[in-house]
């Protein structure tokens, strides 16, 4: 180092680790986030697919008195809503 030139500063060491641990833990929220909207989504999915075969198996049984539940059918528009892209 020449005697002019003043000693670097730690304060863009300081920035620059600060930036990189608020880039890894909003990394790490994110993540977290997803995984629990593909849970719900999935879970979601199951409940849609297990009310359509209580649906089929009543029409089976009774084809003509049947309305599908309002269960089955918020079911249905909210599994339609979540699935759509954005």
């Amino acid at each position: 180092m020449n005697p002019s030139e003043p000693p670097p500063s730690d304060s863009f060491r300081f920035f620059a680790i600060g930036v990189l641990c608020v880039a890894v833990l909003l990394g790490a929220y994110f993540m977290r986030f997803n995984a629990q909207v593909d849970r719900e989504r999935e879970e979601a999915a199951e409940r849609l697919a297990l009310c359509q075969h209580i649906e089929s198996v009543a029409r089976a049984a009774a084809p003509n008195s049947l309305e599908p539940p309002e269960a089955c059918k918020q079911l249905k528009k909210r599994y339609a809503e979540s699935v759509a892209p954005l």
